[in-house]
């Protein structure tokens, strides 16, 4: 009841500000990938995924609050009943202080007609220049009744001509994350970004230490390079 509560409160003040300025909170995004990796493992036995995202912010000085959603295909044999897409929706509030930030959230992995799998997770994260550190934390990781953590270090810093440069590494361990890959494992990824010709571009390799025996383990088709390291492609399109 109290995030209803403010949430129709900042609904609220957002109308009385008028249609105009809600909509130039809106933002969106649609992508096309060779893969879907996350932290580190494809989602999409290695194929391509298309993704689109809708956003909506709002500023209450120095506090920006946020809230939206993001979906791709996913065809991995590890979920079960096998769903064919994954829908997050999360919220969260954030700021800037001169070189430091921070972004406090929520999300829900939503997975229709495969809801045993749905997942909530929390963050919090901080920044400072091109640095990032962020704690996930979940109470319920992925139907196994157990809690997962993420401890996540991030890279972004621009390089000349108009190209960003994006690094991360992280930990994942805990029961939950045990349960499924039988001890914690890293993941990391380095790739380059650049928006041109009116589109955005991206390369990236990611890669984790999981060994191939837990790999064949999770992935019930006997593979196990779902959790080799891969270079995804993507091209997408923000509005």
């Amino acid at each position: 009841m109290k995030t209803f509560t403010k949430t129709m409160t900042a609904a609220a003040l957002v109308a009385a500000s008028g249609t105009a300025m809600a909509l130039e909170d809106i933002s969106g995004s649609v992508n096309l990938a060779s893969d879907y990796v996350f932290r580190g493992v494809s989602q999409t036995n290695n194929k391509a995924a298309i993704q689109g995202s809708l956003d909506w912010g709002y500023d209450f000085e120095p506090v920006r609050w946020y809230m939206g959603a993001w979906g791709s295909n996913i065809q991995a044999d590890f979920f079960a009943s096998k769903p064919l897409m994954e829908l997050d929706v999360y919220t969260g509030i954030s700021g800037e202080f001169d070189d430091f930030g921070y972004d406090v959230g929520w999300l829900r992995y939503v997975y229709p007609g495969g809801s045993i799998n749905d997942t909530t997770e929390w963050h919090a994260g901080g920044s400072w220049k091109w640095f990032g550190a962020t704690y996930y934390y979940s109470r319920d990781w992925f139907a196994t009744d157990d809690s997962a953590s993420r401890i996540e270090g991030t890279f972004d810093y621009d390089l000349p001509y108009e190209v960003t440069l994006s690094a991360s590494v992280a930990n994942n361990y805990g029961d939950g994350n045990d349960d499924i890959w039988n001890d914690s494992y890293v993941d990391y990824s380095i790739g380059v970004s650049k928006t041109w010709l009116g589109a955005d571009w991206g390369l990236t390799f990611t890669d984790t230490n999981i060994g191939n025996n837990a790999c064949k383990k999770v992935a019930t088709n006997g593979k196990d390079d779902i959790c080799d390291g891969t270079f995804v492609v993507s091209l997408g399109k923000s509005f």
